[in-house]
């Protein structure tokens, strides 16, 4: 794919791409290459992660695991959006439980992939939620989508940089996964800053101020209740395999 004269996403996914290849492991040329790496790390790292770092297409890669990528309108901003995720979210991403205990999420998001599926249950949750803001005014066409993208990356650093068994949500997660969104990607600001706002009253992050930043907010406290299951779109074999039960959402 050529640079010259493509958009910034594209260019920030043709910089990313080459950054994965330039880490990707080399295999005997018989040997037969599995589409995703189980790490079993020491005690300093998290007990067991999965990368997909090593993928030939780092885009393919994102989108077969969230594939509520592709309901984001705007096509330049979901490429972005990729890129943003690959970039920076942790390995742990895909095994870890999304909390440590049942006090706000349901028994899915409680065990083994419970942080990949609590976004994906973010993700359904505002889709339910945003058309009512959309009716009201408060939010455009591209907002919406900027609300995507955000509750898709809302949780990226979730425990930091390494995840141990029985570990707490960090702090500051709101506030390390919006830094790291100004830092690293060119994504419009008002995803980083709905991050950053995502868990309202608590945690290290600003309180909510825009109708955006307010629906990401509802959209994460919605799917994060014991009481309440939101169903998952497109749920991943690996979700499926591990929970044959769980409610897939339809948009």
């Amino acid at each position: 794919m050529p640079i010259i004269g493509a958009s910034s996403a594209r260019k920030s996914f043709i910089r990313v791409a080459r950054r994965a290849a330039s880490k990707r492991r080399r295999v005997p040329a018989a040997g037969r290459v599995e589409p995703t790496r189980i790490i079993r790390a020491s005690r300093d790292d998290c007990p067991m992660a999965e990368t997909i770092r090593f993928e030939e297409n780092a885009f393919t890669a994102v989108c077969e695991r969230l594939p509520e990528l592709a309901l984001v309108d705007d096509t330049e901003l979901m490429r972005e959006a990729a890129a943003a995720f690959f970039e920076g979210h942790e390995d742990y991403f895909w095994t870890a439980p999304a909390a440590s205990s049942h006090a706000h999420h349901n028994l899915y998001c409680c065990g083994e992939r419970g942080l990949w599926i609590h976004t994906k249950m973010v993700f359904a949750a505002y889709e339910r939620l945003v058309d009512s803001y959309l009716e009201q005014g408060l939010v455009s066409e591209f907002e919406r989508d900027l609300g995507r993208v955000a509750c898709l990356l809302h949780d990226v650093k979730k425990y930091g940089e390494t995840y141990e068994e029985g570990d707490r949500a960090d702090r500051d997660h709101d506030v390390q996964a919006a830094d790291l969104l100004r830092a690293e990607t060119e994504l419009d600001p008002r995803v980083a800053d709905a991050v950053e706002r995502h868990m309202g009253p608590w945690y290290d992050g600003p309180e909510p101020e825009t109708p955006l930043q307010r629906l990401v907010h509802l959209a994460d406290m919605t799917a994060s209740t014991k009481n309440t299951t939101v169903g998952v779109y497109q749920p991943h074999e690996k979700i499926r395999s591990l929970y044959p039960s769980i409610p897939e959402a339809t948009f």
